[in-house]
């Protein structure tokens, strides 16, 4: 699974109907499908729809009567898709590891957090009038079905075979664009604070931190001088945390640490840290922190942008990319499989690609385009290999069609559109 940017628009149930948000004739809720003995809601559909919409940035008002029926109907087909998966699990008897998707959850819970703030997460929440445990809750299922769906890819995969007969063919048809699959490799540049102002903010924890080992007052020193907005007017605290909530570095720590204790020096993406742990139950601490922040200036992201279009230009001059990908990205991920990202149907590409995707041909390099995780230099892999796995995923898709066809013609399904 590739980490791409998520938003938490993406998960919301949010209240609002698209319907409503054009101030169209609003419709009482109705049941808009039965699959086997589960109902489908239009206001199911409908919160799906706002959810895409937003995700992609559109404005709902633009887009024509038309459209959002359509939309709807798509949207209405793949929740049924999800339940006759769901049956077919169960029938299969398909388990997932209750654990792992817990640890996903906890993960993704922490990437919220992280990129709008512990408070913006949670006042966000708040206004889509869900509390942490319900929006964990969504997260569940949605990880539920990705799992089973991956499951019965695998077991599926067993009866797919590819011939280099049928990768030859398969050949002149990707190259002609015809596909709808596509596959995706990219090289990474991170910006990153310069050397002047992260030893200056080291500096500065090291001297505090002497300080604080020398006894003086934890939160008064947090008053004075932590950068972090949130907690250093609060002389530092935090309140209490579970696991999964701030990065894992700094979690690690405030967990290891007595009550009373001090950290020495915690390096994480934010800048430094002192942490003191306060109180320490089983699954949650009490912590306060002082924060020296390393934040990125415009010279970082331009010296990052720099960095990528020279590896561009490389690559241009005839350099392998899967060799400069292994060596230069900076994104672990996908830096270990020389730049491999994935395949991915057209439909379906991550929001940073989908727009570079379609002015590349088979075999191209784009020039560095700015993402969440900084710039990106994206290649639409055409070898031997990637042509492989293309048409052994378009194979699967067609295999797993033809199972939840057979799925449903053994069920009720029930579609109730006027």
């Amino acid at each position: 699974m590739v980490m791409m940017r998520w938003s938490i628009l993406l998960f919301l149930l949010l209240q609002v109907s698209v319907f409503d948000v054009c101030a169209r004739p609003q419709l009482a809720d109705r049941i808009v499908a039965i699959v086997d003995n589960e109902i489908i809601l239009q206001s199911d559909i409908e919160r799906t729809m706002q959810q895409e919409l937003m995700s992609k940035g559109v404005n709902v008002r633009n887009i024509p009567e038309a459209e959002l029926r359509k939309m709807f109907h798509q949207i209405l087909e793949n929740e049924v898709q999800d339940k006759l998966l769901l049956v077919r699990a169960e029938e299969d008897s398909i388990e997932v590891d209750a654990e792992m998707i817990e640890e996903y959850v906890r993960e993704r819970m922490r990437q919220f957090k992280d990129q709008s703030g512990p408070e913006v997460f949670k006042e966000e929440l708040t206004r889509a009038g869900l509390t942490e445990r319900l929006f964990r809750d969504q997260l569940r299922q949605n990880f539920r079905k990705d799992f089973i769906r991956q499951q019965m890819h695998q077991s599926l995969a067993q009866q797919v075979n590819v011939s280099p007969r049928d990768v030859a063919e398969f050949q002149k048809e990707y190259l002609l664009g015809e596909s709808e699959f596509v596959s995706l490799s990219h090289i990474v540049i991170i910006p990153k604070p310069t050397g002047e102002k992260v030893e200056k903010a080291r500096k500065l924890a090291e001297q505090l931190l002497l300080r604080v080992k020398a006894g003086e007052d934890f939160a008064a020193l947090a008053r004075e001088y932590s950068e972090d907005p949130g907690s250093g007017t609060q002389g530092g605290d935090l309140g209490f945390f579970s696991r999964g909530t701030m990065v894992p570095e700094f979690e690690e720590v405030a967990f290891s640490l007595k009550p009373g204790e001090i950290s020495g020096l915690i390096q994480t993406k934010y800048g430094f840290h002192i942490i003191r742990t306060d109180e320490l139950t089983a699954d949650q601490v009490r912590a306060r922190h002082i924060l020296l922040l390393t934040q990125l200036d415009e010279s970082d992201v331009e010296a990052a942008q720099k960095r990528a279009f020279a590896i561009y230009q490389r690559v241009q001059k005839g350099e392998d990319f899967a060799e400069l990908a292994g060596e230069l990205s900076e994104f672990e991920q996908t830096a270990s499989r020389n730049g491999y990202i994935n395949v991915f149907p057209r439909s379906e590409l991550p929001p940073d690609f989908t727009e570079i995707a379609a002015t590349l041909k088979p075999g191209q390099v784009g020039l560095p385009i700015k993402t969440e995780r900084g710039w990106d230099v994206v290649k639409i892999n055409d070898d031997v290999t990637a042509l492989e796995e293309i048409l052994k995923q378009q194979k699967l898709q067609e295999l797993f069609r033809e199972m939840l066809a057979k799925t449903r013609k053994k069920l009720f399904v029930d579609i109730r559109m006027e």
